[in-house]
């Protein structure tokens, strides 16, 4: 009888509950991505190292 009841209610507030899923989902992958950007300037630096180490061995 409770475990249909609260079936139900999760049914109606779905919506409720999507809109704050998904702000979450977004919230949490624009974070990431700018992290990220930091970490990307990082690599692209060793990348240019790389390179130059490459050119003296050469």
């Amino acid at each position: 009888m409770l475990f249909k009841l609260a079936f139900k209610n999760m049914k109606k507030s779905i919506k409720d509950y999507s809109i704050y899923f998904l702000t979450l989902v977004l919230g949490v992958a624009i974070f990431y991505m700018f992290n990220s950007l930091d970490s990307q300037q990082a690599m692209l630096q060793i990348s240019r190292f790389d390179k130059i180490f490459n050119k003296i061995d050469d």
